[in-house]
């Protein structure tokens, strides 16, 4: 089945931190689509012609993501040829421990590990490279619009009370009301 919507889109958005370098400028921000789920990731790949039904691949992925689970937790990493190679790292405590506290036998793992976090680390050669850089030009980038914040509530002091909005403007529409505004 072919691509309906082969763009990648782009928005633009505002830095509005008052103590970045890039203050007032626009950088390009991608716009949020909606998640596919793992159903709708085996009718896409049933579409692609595939010999196997929806419920074979569904079957398929599913026992691998709890396998490549299964296998991070136990330190390995996981590659998939063509996509990239998920490792697990660990994030420690913020203190650490010292290194005569260990020779005192008070390491403990629980206490000092924070967190076991999944990274995920592209392919990274060959025609399978989809590091960031190569990966872009597999991408076809279409501009859609600018995403702006708006205040509904602008005479309201209090920032818990405040209630503002993410509105997105079709570019050619925002460049028009931004040269008459002017």
């Amino acid at each position: 089945m072919a691509v309906k919507n082969p763009q990648f889109e782009i928005n633009l958005r505002v830095n509005d931190n008052v103590r970045s370098a890039g203050y007032g400028k626009y950088y390009p921000k991608a716009v949020e689509k909606k998640t596919i789920s793992l159903r709708g990731l085996t009718k896409h790949m049933q579409e692609h012609h595939s010999i196997y039904g929806r419920d074979i691949i569904e079957g398929v992925i599913t026992k691998m993501a709890g396998c490549i689970t299964e296998l991070i937790s136990q330190g390995n990493p996981v590659k998939i040829d063509g996509l990239g190679t998920f490792v697990p790292t660990v994030e420690s405590v913020k203190d650490g421990i010292s290194k005569s506290e260990i020779l005192d036998g008070k390491w403990n793992a629980a206490l000092y590990v924070k967190a076991i976090h999944i990274r995920f680390r592209p392919e990274g050669s060959g025609e399978d490279d989809i590091t960031s850089r190569n990966f872009k030009n597999q991408c076809a980038l279409t501009t859609y619009g600018v995403e702006e914040k708006v205040d509904l509530t602008p005479e309201e002091s209090d920032p818990k009370k405040k209630i503002i909005i993410k509105r997105v403007t079709p570019l050619e529409g925002w460049i028009k009301d931004q040269k008459q505004s002017n």
